[in-house]
């Protein structure tokens, strides 16, 4: 059971500062087999999460509250307002096939039973106000890469359960499931804008509509009674019945009130009202820049997700030199599409284990993305292995 003691996350808060940019912050879903409650925010320090607000200190604390959504002000991002899209998904969601650069996608891990215990980064690049970008900016792939593992061995990791490299298959089971994300310890005098799961009891007590599209703001998530309305349902654009699961604040003004000239992007939950008016998917990053206005900002392909997908989390990170692939570069192992099993080394194992997949017609044989696997697949492979990585 999570410690709540606002003193001791205080103190926890503190002492990561330093260490805050380079892993995300976190909560979970219910029922994972960590069994961490689902209000609390967390901070992977040691390959262990570590609770560092959220609970009754964002004005939540009650049995069956769930932290759906949460986000920085990200209109401190530098470069111009571009960025690469980094998100979750649940259980359910199994990806697009697509050529494999990188070695582990949603794809590949949920094929592999991992990915909702997982975060992601888009090989497209997206700019505030404007939407994808076009090659060389992105990558022009459609895909995504893993950007954090629940668990070891990888460079960035929740520390949640199972243990588990991401190159390893897991029996269907019990997954802590990553529910919202963002990159930064939360500190005093800094906003932090959240959105709680549709039936969180603290919804009636929070200074909001009682809608789960409803955003509110912290400024300390350490302090009860310190939560404020950023902004309702319907300045967004949404029903009462939606329910934002991701969430990117750019509050331009920093006034911590949604007005004219702040953007805000989201997903929304399945069976979600406004997903079904207009048919936008669960996957779909939605915006409203206008008042009262929604609409589409990146599609699910763009992403490397289905339309039946689900994303969860939903993060922004700058763009490094104006290119999708360096930001990547920057944050995960290189991009080689020849290392097959994902051990970060070259050589007849990749052989092996692409021809072990293409035996059995698994869907990561399809190394070309065309949907059929074929010799095209072993040519396609072939070429990559004699290429090498650089």
């Amino acid at each position: 059971m999570a410690v709540r003691t606002t003193g001791l996350m205080l103190a926890v808060a503190a002492s990561l500062a330093s260490h805050a940019a380079a892993q995300p912050v976190f909560s979970v879903g219910r029922d994972g087999p960590s069994a961490l409650p689902s209000d609390v925010l967390f901070h992977s320090f040691g390959g262990f999460p570590v609770p560092v607000g959220g609970g009754p200190g964002m004005g939540m604390g009650r049995p069956g509250d769930d932290l759906n959504g949460v986000s920085v002000n990200a209109a401190n991002l530098r470069a111009a307002k571009k960025f690469i899209i980094c998100f979750s998904v649940d259980a359910l969601s199994v990806g697009a096939s697509r050529l494999r650069i990188p070695s582990f996608n949603v794809f590949d891990q949920a094929n592999k039973n991992q990915a909702a215990g997982d975060v992601f980064l888009s090989t497209e690049a997206f700019q505030q106000g404007v939407g994808m970008l076009p090659p060389p900016t992105s990558m022009g792939l459609f895909n995504n890469v893993l950007r954090t593992n629940q668990s070891p061995v990888y460079p960035t990791v929740f520390g949640l359960l199972p243990a588990a490299s991401p190159t390893d298959h897991l029996p269907p089971g019990d997954l802590d499931d990553v529910n919202a994300a963002m990159t930064g310890v939360p500190l005093p005098g800094t906003a932090t804008y959240f959105t709680l799961a549709q039936g969180s009891p603290s919804l009636m007590f929070l200074p909001g509509t009682g809608s789960a599209a409803d955003v509110f703001v912290d400024f300390d998530v350490n302090v009860p009674g310190t939560e404020n309305l950023y902004a309702q349902f319907i300045q967004l654009g949404l029903q009462f019945g939606d329910d934002i699961d991701g969430l990117i604040v750019f509050d331009e003004d920093h006034d911590a009130r949604f007005s004219t000239g702040d953007e805000v992007y989201f997903t929304l939950s399945p069976g979600s009202p406004t997903l079904l008016l207009f048919g936008f998917s669960a996957a779909d990053v939605l915006v409203c820049n206008v008042p009262g206005a929604v609409a589409l900002f990146a599609q699910h392909g763009d992403l490397g997700l289905l339309h039946t997908d689900n994303m969860d989390s939903l993060n922004a990170m700058a763009l490094e030199g104006d290119s999708a692939e360096e930001t990547i570069r920057s944050l995960v192992p290189p991009l080689c599409p020849a290392d097959f099993n994902g051990d970060t080394v070259v050589n007849t194992l990749d052989v092996l284990a692409f021809l072990n997949a293409f035996v059995a017609q698994h869907p990561s044989a399809d190394f070309n993305g065309d949907t059929i696997i074929n010799t095209l697949d072993v040519l396609a492979f072939l070429n990559a292995y004699t290429a090498g990585c650089g």
